[in-house]
């Protein structure tokens, strides 16, 4: 499986055009970290706590689960296993860490799958497969990842869509046990911790491939943490909203723009680079749960009128 995963990605890279690569670079961007984070925020501020958590578990668990996967198996980059594949430049840059499983293609289909099944239309599983197809084969094309690599993105989505959905409906029917998913959260934050500080490096590993994993942790926690806060004390409601729904959404995604671009930056004279990032990872989550929305209370209309 191995030998025919690297055959197929020199046949494809035969068929490359300077269009072809110029085309899937563009798909391969919508599932970088801030368009994953801008698109689930909108949905989040747009259509409110049934949608955006649906798929916000499914993105938190499954995201922890692609860092955790990565450092377990510990497989090289394609382009590691045969000199003879030669990536895009500009995706090969942005290619870090481990290879198996796909992260871009976990990411892409958890949030849009989510959206699908939180959703229950069927038409609309027609864009969004075609979508995650597109970002599938944008890996490959551009030589990043194997067909491996992206089917086991998918096969680890699935399940995780289905279970973090029912988790999330289990809070909402039990409102008074959400503590108990908090605390799962915490510990499976913890063990997959563990796993990735104590399992030995493989050959041609660094140590530094698993901080994707440690981001991964910390935005679960950041998300857990305000989700909980959310549904105890904000109860944000996009419909209270009216007219003022579609320029919350665009502010915030201002804001998370910038967060994304500076965040880092600010925080890495007193932190340091790395614990910045996970820091960061983590406010993410909050102010797209906790903080816009309580901003975003003081334009409710009042009740009634």
């Amino acid at each position: 499986m191995n030998q025919l995963d690297l055959t197929f990605l020199k046949w494809l890279q035969e068929q490359r055009t300077p269009a072809m690569e110029e085309f899937f670079l563009r798909v391969t961007r919508g599932g970088e970290g801030f368009w994953i984070l801008a698109a689930a925020a909108t949905l989040f501020w747009l259509f409110g706590a049934r949608i955006g958590y649906r798929v916000g578990f499914a993105l938190a668990a499954g995201d922890l689960l692609t860092g955790a996967l990565k450092n377990i198996c510990g497989i090289p980059r394609p382009w590691l296993r045969d000199p003879a594949i030669l990536p895009v430049p500009q995706a090969q840059w942005t290619a870090f860490g481990y290879s198996f499983p796909s992260g871009h293609t976990a990411n892409t289909a958890l949030l849009w799958g989510g959206l699908g099944a939180a959703c229950r239309r069927g038409w609309l599983w027609i864009p969004i497969l075609l979508w995650i197809g597109l970002m599938a084969m944008s890996r490959m094309v551009l030589g990043v990842h194997t067909p491996m690599d992206v089917v086991g993105s998918l096969v680890l989505a699935l399940p995780v869509i289905w279970f973090m959905g029912r988790i999330y409906d289990w809070t909402e029917q039990h409102p008074s046990r959400r503590g108990w998913v908090l605390a799962g959260a915490v510990l499976l934050a913890g063990l997959v911790w563990g796993i990735v500080r104590f399992k030995p490096v493989p050959e041609g590993g660094d140590l530094h491939f698993a901080r994707d994993a440690y981001r991964s942790i910390w935005g679960l926690l950041g998300f857990f943490g305000g989700w909980f806060v959310e549904r105890q004390y904000v109860r944000f409601n996009p419909g209270a909203l009216g007219a003022y729904r579609l320029a919350g959404v665009a502010m915030g995604v201002i804001v998370l723009a910038l967060m994304q671009e500076n965040l880092v930056r600010l925080l890495a004279p007193g932190l340091g680079s790395e614990i910045a990032s996970y820091v960061a990872a983590a406010a993410n989550p909050v102010w797209i749960l906790v903080v816009w929305p309580a901003l975003l209370k003081g334009l409710e209309k009042p009740a009634g009128r």
